[in-house]
């Protein structure tokens, strides 16, 4: 029992911070908390002594669930912004949340490893771009390459959907780039991109709940592949870290804090991978 209280003590301190930090880069970079969140879930969950067969599940679905009410909250701040292209939200959303129910069925019917082995790529490709600063390059110079019309729209929003339930992200890494290469400037993406998070968490956590309802392993407290306590924990320790973090950001350059993030993650793919 008290390993178990201790542990959910580090699920609440540990990844509600890392859940704040995560949404500060979101607001600069355009990245979400699902690419800190989902490993250092499957590290805690591991270390409270949870099956192991639902681990990379249940950190996936509990990250979703965590993403959907941060999600709320920078979508509202860039509104207020005027960054938010309203007018994409509900086509891109639409096909989002058809993808992101068809991603948490593929990703619940995948084993465990092959998982691993995805969110360990997705870490590893995340964080080397983060450091060469490649896309950022790339989006630089780009110019309109990508039709977002009210029939296109919903098809990308259901690959980025479909993608971002399997490895538990807001689906920013993918909206991001997609609206720059559509031809709305870097603000207009990262305020649109954040704008789409929610549809995409939630819809990809009800499936996690649905497609994880009958799974014998389940520990107390979850729904399907959501843990409860982990989500309030997450909840709570981002309001509470959010000074903290704040401070931190505008105490390192923009650069140096990208190349530390890059790091990190690689570091974060490895341990992933071998655990």
């Amino acid at each position: 029992m008290a390993g178990w209280l201790a542990g959910w003590l580090c699920v609440t301190v540990f990844a509600g911070w890392l859940e704040h930090f995560t949404g500060l880069l979101a607001g600069m970079f355009g990245i979400g908390g699902g690419s800190v969140l989902v490993p250092a879930l499957i590290f805690i969950f591991y270390k409270m002594g949870f099956d192991a067969s639902i681990v990379v599940y249940l950190a996936i679905g509990t990250s979703l669930a965590s993403i959907f009410f941060s999600a709320l909250s920078s979508a509202y701040s860039h509104h207020l912004k005027q960054s938010v292209e309203w007018k994409l939200v509900a086509p891109l959303s639409a096909g989002m949340v058809i993808g992101a129910l068809i991603g948490s069925k593929y990703a619940t019917s995948l084993n465990s490893g092959d998982l691993k082995l995805i969110i360990t790529i997705f870490l590893l490709a995340v964080g080397t771009d983060m450091i060469l600063n490649y896309s950022q390059r790339i989006m630089g110079k780009a110019k309109k390459i990508v039709s977002l019309s009210s029939v296109t729209a919903p098809i990308h929003g259901t690959w980025i959907g479909g993608l971002s339930a399997i490895i538990g992200i807001g689906g920013g890494s993918f909206t991001t780039p997609l609206l720059i290469a559509g031809g709305y400037n870097i603000r207009q993406a990262i305020g649109t991109a954040a704008a789409c998070g929610a549809p995409i968490a939630m819809s990809g956590a009800l499936g996690y709940i649905y497609f994880g309802q009958d799974h014998a392993s389940l520990p107390h407290m979850t729904s399907g592949f959501i843990f409860w306590p982990a989500v309030l924990g997450i909840a709570c320790a981002s309001v509470v870290t959010a000074k903290i973090g704040a401070n931190i950001s505008h105490s390192i350059s923009e650069r140096i804090l990208k190349i530390l993030f890059g790091l990190f993650l690689i570091l974060v793919g490895i341990m992933v991978a071998v655990n």
